[in-house]
């Protein structure tokens, strides 16, 4: 007779008896998961990143942007800046689902749990927040790189381009030229927002994942083949755990994302300008200059889109992870 769970507490508590992803297993798997999504995500987030950094009268909203972007630079505008985000997103999602379990690890360790028991969902939160730190410090140089490509071009957007404008031939020519003029510290501009972005974000990803996973697998428990635990969840289930799970990162960290996007594109934008590097705003700075844009709203702008490519991208990243953990599980019985 099957067991049967009323509430997502004794999920919780129920094994899963599927053997654990390696430590290597978690890195390459995590890889491929974070290049499969950045693919279906990445022309969804540069129509983002144009719409929180532009001025208002650049774009009157998402389809204007749409338009202006196929109009000036075709398809290949959408995948501007791809090679840096890519190559980061694969080691970003590497890192996180490594960091992810080795963190669950030590707070099994810490509290006495044994290995197989499954952790609380605020243990699980704290565990996705912990990796969401950790992976800022990768990714930061690299959203920093994808956000100036992604913007420089706007500057020229409905009149003579400015051949100060556009300075970059590609990530390359970006990272050179930061090291140039600013040293290794130029790479890190706009840290702080960035783990202050990943630490509240990836804490809701993983944990609202977690989430729906168990919520499912409840409400399986009065179907005809009642689910065991979050392994035995067809495409479906994740995929709607998944979507709901980068929705839930986005509406989470949104208004901390626009604030560092602002500020690791100040320079692009204020080319031509009489304002100095020293004079750009920080954190303070810029929520305030946000904030005159249009108030709170200007802290959602590009929001809309922002959600609509978060569901399939998370979805296709933890269908990814979840099937090749799966498979090689199934390998190592062989």
């Amino acid at each position: 007779m099957e067991a049967e769970f009323h509430t997502v507490t004794e999920i919780a508590q129920h094994h899963d008896s599927r053997p654990k992803a390696t430590g290597i297993e978690d890195l390459a798997f995590g890889s491929l998961a974070g290049m499969m999504g950045k693919f279906v995500e990445y022309p969804f987030d540069t129509v983002k990143v144009r719409l929180q950094t532009s001025e208002t009268q650049v774009f009157s909203g998402t389809l204007d942007c749409l338009k202006q972007t196929w109009q000036n630079e075709g398809f290949r505008g959408f995948y501007r800046g791809l090679t840096s985000p890519l190559v980061g997103a694969m080691a970003e999602n590497a890192i996180a689902f490594y960091a992810y379990n080795q963190i669950q690890g030590v707070i099994r360790a810490a509290t006495g749990a044994r290995p197989e028991d499954s952790l609380s969902l605020p243990q699980l939160f704290l565990s996705g927040g912990l990796s969401g730190t950790i992976c800022a410090f990768v990714i930061s140089p690299v959203e920093l790189v994808k956000c100036k490509l992604q913007v420089e071009n706007v500057q020229g957007y409905g009149g003579p381009a400015n051949p100060a404008a556009v300075k970059f031939k590609g990530p390359l020519s970006v990272v050179s030229h930061l090291l140039r003029t600013q040293g290794l510290a130029g790479l890190y501009k706009g840290i702080a927002p960035t783990v202050a972005r990943e630490t509240i974000g990836v804490g809701f990803w993983f944990g609202a994942y977690e989430l729906v996973c168990r919520q499912l697998v409840r409400a399986s428990q009065h179907s005809a083949k009642p689910l065991r635990s979050k392994a035995d969840l067809g495409p479906a289930g994740i995929i709607l755990a998944g979507g709901c799970a980068g929705i839930s990162y986005n509406l989470a960290s949104y208004p901390i994302d626009v604030v560092k996007s602002f500020i690791q594109t100040a320079d692009v934008r204020s080319v031509g300008s009489s304002l100095a590097a020293a004079e750009r705003p920080g954190i303070a700075g810029t929520i305030r200059i946000v904030y005159s844009r249009g108030g709170i709203p200007a802290f959602y702008r590009g929001l809309g889109i922002t959600l609509l490519r978060a569901f399939p991208a998370n979805a296709a990243m933890f269908m990814t992870y979840e099937y090749l953990s799966r498979l090689a599980a199934e390998l190592r019985k062989k």
